[in-house]
C-alpha cells in the first residue's frame, strides 16, 4: 500500500487540489454557498470560527477519497475516461447518494440542501476521477 502511495502521489495531490477547487466553486455564495448556508443553517461566523480544523480534516478526508477512487481505478481498470466517469458515477450513487439521502431523511435535512450537496459532491468526485485516470 505504501508503494501504491508513492507511485501515485501525484495524481492523489492534484486530484485533490481539482476537488478542493470544485468546492470552492460550487460553495462559493454566488454559486451555491449562499443557498446552502441558509439550508443547513450555517452563519459566515460559524464558518469562520471553526475554518482551520474543519479544512485540515476536510482536506485528510480528501486525499483519503482520492486515494480510493485509485484503488477502484486499479480494481475496474477503466480505459478511457468515459468509462472512468461511469465509475465514479456508481460509486456516487451506490455509496454517497444512498448514505446521504438515508441518513438525511431520518435527520430531517431539506430535500434541496441534500440536493445541493449531492450534486457538489459528484461533481467534485468526476473532477477527482478524471485527474486520476491520467495519473
Amino acid at each position: 500500500m505504501i508503494q501504491f502511495l508513492i507511485d501515485n502521489w501525484l495524481g492523489l495531490v492534484l486530484s485533490s487540489l481539482a476537488a478542493i477547487g470544485v468546492a470552492i466553486i460550487w460553495y462559493a455564495p454566488p454559486v451555491f454557498g449562499n443557498t446552502w448556508q441558509k439550508l443547513a443553517g450555517v452563519k459566515d461566523k460559524d464558518l469562520k470560527s471553526r475554518f482551520t480544523i474543519k479544512s485540515i480534516i476536510t482536506l485528510v478526508l480528501i486525499l483519503v477519497t482520492a486515494v480510493v477512487l485509485k484503488r477502484f481505478y486499479v480494481i475496474s481498470n477503466p480505459q478511457t475516461l468515459f468509462e472512468a466517469m461511469k465509475v465514479v458515477v456508481w460509486i456516487w450513487l451506490g455509496f454517497i447518494v444512498t448514505y446521504v439521502v438515508a441518513g438525511g431523511s431520518f435527520e430531517k435535512v431539506p430535500y434541496k440542501l441534500m440536493l445541493v450537496d449531492l450534486v457538489g459532491q459528484l461533481l467534485l468526485l468526476m473532477a477527482m476521477g478524471a485527474v486520476l485516470f491520467y495519473y
